[in-house]
């Protein structure tokens, strides 16, 4: 596995093209040079995968014993004093790079006008960077390497293949597309450690398959299509749906499990298109699970419409003993808007919260296992976390039940019991199984439209940012609803903010514009 650099790495000396630069020294050059400006270009090098260095892109010269000689950056430890060159200086490295990446090109089909990939595509990068004249003549035909199971000849006699191959239910591979990076490889034997692709045959013949009557299906599958360089691996759901350079990106965090993986919100025209992973080394590093990937297809659908806050407030008013219940899709705003109306309402007011949903082991990907995604948030806030079961124990002490973002009756049939209390408040995005027995259903906004925090189960306090996909403008967030019942409006995620500094100090130094996208690491921080 490469060893990536961080801000404790030592700091040693080399020589870039006759300039002396620090970088840091326990690394790979490829690294190293990125942190000075320097980009070099790759293809199978991927910095959570270990390292295969077939691709020969990424070649710079070394000065040693016998002179200078080509290296690939990728596989190069850093040692002081090296002496490194690259194509601001060294002609044969940049007709060197632009060899590989003709040599790469030249049995690969001109596919850009209609492939997925075309926007994201490291063939593309490289190629323009390179910046050399094309070879490629018309009358030359590219020679098929994939499946020999799969070859035809076209109408212009050419012999072609491999075009539609279902690995599984989710990925499709183009085979005469396919640059044998086998990081596809690598990922699924590496990461999702369940080998389920390999590379058969050899030389210029090989390529992708799975074995011999196995499907590719696995929880993880998807993250192949991302790794894909070119257009090879694509995924069904997003497969000729839109292009990429169309797309606007919004950064957020995917609120169903407590680790909080890192993800963008890819959109256009007011439609979520698709959910990719965004790097956090210290979170979901580049991978998304098929679940959290997948989710946005319902974020829009069985919508809630926003609710009679005076008929709510009114039926609060005049309860004697009133539930307020938190889900784990509460942001930290959400939580201390419950809390105002807790006070609001005094002892007449009881908080609980969790989930029902079983919580799992951790996958040691982007999964902690525990559905109740802001639970560090709960214990911050002093909302308990893990009392449902005294709820349902003492339902008939309740006349009203408050929920936001909790689906009780779907996460479990024993919660049934709490159709006991007579006037069931329901606040969340979906029509629920607990919204469709509500005597007072309140649609409000989904995680994915909200500016919001959360603490994740690494003690990470981690932000959300909306996507502009809600199908309803007239819904707000959580928050300003239960603020507005509590009689005091947060009519911003900033004043909302400030209600979670009110109540916890230890975060009173961060706010929006200083919390990194990766997030602030709370160690040492007192919650």
């Amino acid at each position: 596995m490469p060893k990536l650099p961080t801000a404790n790495s030592p700091k040693v000396a080399i020589f870039v093209d006759d300039k002396e630069v620090l970088v840091p020294g326990d690394t790979n050059l490829l690294e190293a040079l990125k942190t000075v400006g320097i980009e070099t270009p790759h293809i199978c090098y991927h910095p959570y995968l270990p390292v295969s260095g077939n691709c020969r892109q990424c070649l710079v010269e070394q000065e040693g014993p016998r002179g200078r000689m080509l290296i690939i950056a990728c596989f190069t430890p850093v040692t002081p004093g090296m002496k490194i060159y690259t194509p601001a200086s060294s002609a044969r490295v940049k007709n060197a790079r632009q060899a590989t990446s003709e040599f790469m090109l030249v049995n690969h089909p001109l596919d850009c006008p209609i492939c997925d990939k075309a926007g994201e595509c490291s063939l593309q990068e490289n190629y323009m960077e390179s910046a050399h004249q094309s070879r490629l003549r018309p009358e030359v035909g590219k020679q098929y390497h994939g499946n020999p199971d799969h070859t035809f000849v076209d109408s212009k006699g050419q012999v072609r293949g491999g075009k539609r191959v279902a690995l599984g239910p989710r990925v499709t591979l183009d085979e005469e597309r396919c640059v044998q990076c086998d990081r596809c490889v690598r990922f699924m034997r590496h990461v999702a450690k369940d080998e389920q692709l390999q590379l058969a045959s050899r030389g210029d013949h090989t390529y992708i398959t799975t074995f011999p009557g196995e499907k590719l299906d696995h929880e993880y599958d998807l993250c192949v299509t991302d790794i894909c360089p070119v257009g090879a691996l694509t995924a069904n759901h997003f497969r000729f749906q839109q292009r990429t350079w169309l797309l606007s990106r919004t950064p957020s965090i995917s609120m169903d499990d407590s680790l909080g993986a890192n993800i963008w919100i890819d959109h256009n025209n007011g439609k979520i298109w698709r959910i990719m992973p965004r790097c956090n080394p210290e979170v979901n590093r580049s991978w998304l699970s098929n679940t959290s990937r997948l989710a946005y297809m319902g974020f829009t659908e069985n919508r809630l419409a926003s609710g009679d806050l005076n008929i709510v407030s009114d039926l609060l008013k005049h309860a004697k003993k009133v539930a307020l219940v938190a889900g784990g899709a509460c942001t930290l705003e959400d939580l201390a808007a419950l809390k105002m109306l807790k006070d609001y309402l005094g002892d007449r007011a009881s908080l609980f919260g969790g989930t029902l949903r079983p919580v799992l082991e951790a996958d040691g990907i982007s999964k902690s296992g525990d559905p109740l995604a802001n639970r560090a948030g709960f214990k911050a806030l002093g909302i308990p976390d893990n009392n449902l079961n005294d709820l349902m124990k003492h339902a008939a002490d309740y006349d009203v039940l408050l929920t936001v973002h909790n689906d009780l009756f779907g996460d479990d049939e024993g919660a049934m019991i709490l159709k006991k209390i007579p006037n069931r408040v329901i606040l969340s995005a979906f029509n629920d199984e607990t919204s469709k027995d509500a005597t007072l259903v309140c649609g409000v906004n989904h995680w994915s439209e909200v500016t919001g925090s959360m603490i994740n189960s690494l003690n990470i306090l981690q932000k959300l940012s909306p996507a502009p996909t809600c199908p309803d403008a007239q819904l707000k967030p959580a928050y300003e609803v239960l603020s507005t019942l509590a009689g005091n409006p947060l009519t911003s995620a900033i004043a909302a903010l400030q209600k979670v500094q009110e109540f916890v100090p230890a975060l009173k130094p961060y706010s929006y514009e200083n919390i990194r996208s990766t997030g602030v690491k709370l160690d040492g921080v007192l919650l």
